[in-house]
C-alpha cells in the first residue's frame, strides 16, 4: 500500500471549525448507526487532535488495523495474520487509537476523508484462564459495523487471535478462513540404515511440533487427513518390503492397518464424509485404484488397466481425479472419473500428476512438470508457484484459501501461501519435508 502524503495536523473545535460542529457530527454519526449511547450536546466544548491525510490510491481490500486494547501480543498475532492475507493491512497514519464504536464516533468524518474502505478496532482480555477478544469491522464510508460487534473466546491467546483473524477476513471478503488449522508432513533425516522417516504435526506458524510416529531404515509416504481432523492415513515401506496402508488416530494415538494386500498401497484419499478411502495398489503389477472403508476391511477394485493409475483424490461431489500415463507412457495426465462410464482427461498437455481438489471442488492442486501449480476444474492453469526441488504438489487448506507444499531437496521448508496472493510464509524444518497436508481445527 502506498503511504499517503501527510498535511499539517489541525486542531478542530466546534467553535473554530463551523463546518464540523458537534451537532452536525452527531447527526451524521447517528444516521450511520455509530453513536450508540453517546449523547450529543450542541454547546459542549471539546478539542480533537486529528491528522488528516490526502486521499491516495485506494484499493478495495485496504484495511486500517488499530492495535487492540489489552494484551499487545494478541493484537500483534491478529495484525500479523491479516498482513499475510491478500488484504492490504496497515497500522500507519492512524487517527487516534479507537477501540470501540464510541471511541470512533468523534473522528469518523476524518477517517472517511482517508478513503480507506475498512477498519478494525477491538480489545482483548483474559478471564478465568480464557482469552476473550471483542472487535468490530467497520465499512468506513458508510460508518457501518459489519454484522455488529463480534466476540471470540479460546483457552489460549494464540487460538483466540487466530479465530478473530479468520472472522475478520470473512467479514471483509465473504470467504471463510481457518487459521487454527494445523499441518501434518513427513520429515526425513539421515541416510542408509540411519535414515529416519517421521510423521510430524505442527501449528501453521511452525510451533508446537509433535512427532506422531517415526520409523528407522524405512519410509513414510503421502499422509491424508480425514475431514473431521481426527485421523490420518499414510503408507509405510520397510526395507525390502512393499508399502502398507495405516491409519493413525490423532486423539488416542491408536494405529490401525487398513488393508492387507500384496504389492504397495499408496496415496490414500478420504471421501468428503470420511467413510471411504481411495488408494492405489500394485497388487496386480501395474498400479490400479482401490477403495476401502475408512475403518479398514476388504478393498474394492475401482479402476484397472495395462498402465499406471495413481494418486487418486476424492472430489467433494463424490467423483475423483487421478493421474495416469494411459495417453503417453511415462508422461502422466490428470483424469476425472465418476465410478462409471469413461474417465475424462482434465490436464492439457505436459507432465501432470499428484492432483488434489480444493474443498469447493473448483480448483485442483497438482504437479505440473516439476512445479507446484493450481488449475481450474476444466484444466486452465490458475497459478504456477515454480519448481520445489522435490516435485511436490500444493494441498489446499480446509477453507481452500491457502495451500501448503514442500520445498528444498537438501534443506527442507514448508511453504504456505494464499491462492489469491498475499505474503508467502516459509517454515524451515529439521530434515527434508515431504507431502504436507492440512488438519482442520476443532469445531
Amino acid at each position: 500500500m502506498k503511504k499517503n502524503k501527510m498535511i499539517n495536523a489541525e486542531t478542530l473545535t466546534p467553535r473554530s471549525q463551523k463546518h464540523l460542529t458537534t451537532s452536525l457530527s452527531c447527526a451524521l454519526l447517528a444516521s450511520l448507526g455509530l453513536l450508540g449511547g453517546v449523547t450529543a450536546h450542541a454547546e459542549e466544548d471539546y478539542d480533537l487532535e486529528v491528522t488528516i491525510s490526502k486521499k491516495g490510491e485506494v484499493n478495495q481490500n485496504q484495511v486500517a488495523f488499530v492495535p487492540f486494547a489489552g494484551d499487545s501480543n494478541t493484537s500483534q498475532i491478529i495484525q500479523k495474520d491479516l498482513q499475510a492475507t491478500p488484504l492490504k493491512v496497515t497500522s500507519e497514519g492512524l487517527i487516534g487509537q479507537p477501540h470501540t464504536r464510541d471511541d470512533l464516533a468523534a473522528t469518523l468524518p476524518a477517517w472517511q476523508q482517508l478513503g480507506i474502505p475498512y477498519m478494525v478496532i477491538g480489545s482483548s482480555k483474559s478471564v478465568a484462564g480464557n482469552t476473550t477478544i471483542t472487535f468490530e469491522v467497520i465499512e468506513v464510508a458508510k460508518g457501518r459495523i459489519i454484522k455488529g460487534t463480534q466476540t471470540v473466546t479460546a483457552a489460549d491467546s494464540k487460538t483466540a487471535a487466530h479465530k478473530a483473524s479468520s472472522l475478520i477476513y470473512e467479514l471483509i471478503t465473504g470467504k471463510k478462513l481457518d487459521l487454527n488449522a494445523r499441518i501434518i508432513y513427513v520429515e526425513e533425516q539421515g541416510s542408509g540404515k540411519s535414515k529416519t522417516s517421521a510423521l510430524v504435526l505442527i501449528d501453521a506458524d511452525g510451533s508446537n511440533k509433535r512427532v506422531l510416529t517415526r520409523v528407522t531404515d524405512a519410509t513414510i509416504y503421502s499422509p491424508a487427513v480425514s475431514p473431521d481432523g481426527r485421523s490420518v492415513a499414510y503408507s509405510v515401506q520397510l526395507k525390502n518390503n512393499s508399502a502398507h496402508l495405516w491409519k493413525y488416530n490423532l486423539q488416542n494415538s491408536q494405529l490401525t492397518r487398513l488393508v492387507d494386500m500384496k504389492g504397495s498401497s499408496l496415496n490414500p484419499s478420504f471421501s468428503s464424509d470420511g467413510s471411504k478411502i481411495l488408494f492405489s495398489s500394485t497388487v496386480n503389477g501395474d498400479a490400479d485404484i482401490y477403495r476401502v472403508n475408512s475403518n479398514g476391511g476388504k478393498p474394492e477394485l475401482v479402476m484397472s488397466g495395462p498402465y499406471e493409475q495413481v494418486t487418486p483424490s476424492y472430489a467433494p461431489n463424490g467423483s475423483f481425479v487421478y493421474a495416469s500415463d494411459h495417453a503417453s507412457p511415462n508422461r502422466p495426465s490428470i483424469y476425472r472419473y465418476n465410478f462409471s462410464g469413461s474417465p475424462v482427461r482434465i490436464s492439457r498437455g505436459g507432465y501432470a500428476t499428484n492432483p488434489s481438489y480444493s474443498p469447493d471442488g473448483t480448483k485442483i492442486g497438482f504437479l505440473s512438470g516439476r512445479s507446484a501449480a493450481i488449475m481450474s476444474n476444466n484444466g486452465s492453469i490458475i497459478a504456477n508457484f515454480g519448481a520445489t526441488g522435490l516435485d511436490e504438489a500444493p494441498r489446499f487448506s480446509p477453507s481452500g484459501e491457502r495451500v501448503v507444499y514442500s520445498q528444498g531437496a537438501k534443506k527442507g521448508n514448508l511453504v504456505i501461501r494464499y491462492v489469491e496472493g498475499g505474503k508467502v510464509i516459509t517454515l524451515p524444518t529439521e530434515g527434508i519435508a515431504k507431502s504436507p497436508t492440512w488438519v482442520p481445527s476443532a469445531k
